[in-house]
């Protein structure tokens, strides 16, 4: 066998050798198992009140007042105030 010949066949082995090895490992890594937990958990630390949409008593403002501070929220970049020149300061009056 010619020097060439048994580097060739050294080289094939080896490359058979990774492929036999590389396909013994799994395909789903162990940290699947728990991908997106830390997002889970990171939301049911930052809720309140787990139980708010079940609560039949609402805290906070009725429907109509709500209503009409949106309205007025929303015109206020319609009709923004006039800004005072930044050199002014309040002292020319």
């Amino acid at each position: 066998m010619s020097a060439l010949r048994k580097k060739s066949l050294c080289m094939l082995a080896g490359v058979i050798a990774a492929n036999l090895v590389a396909a013994c490992v799994p395909t789903r890594p162990q940290w699947d198992a728990q991908f997106g937990q830390s997002v889970r958990q990171a939301q049911l630390q930052q809720t309140i009140d787990p139980n708010a949409g079940r609560d039949v008593e609402v805290n906070g403002i009725d429907g109509a007042s709500g209503r009409e501070a949106v309205i007025r929220y929303r015109n206020s970049f319609k009709d923004p105030s006039p800004v005072n020149p930044s050199f002014t300061i309040g002292v020319s009056r």
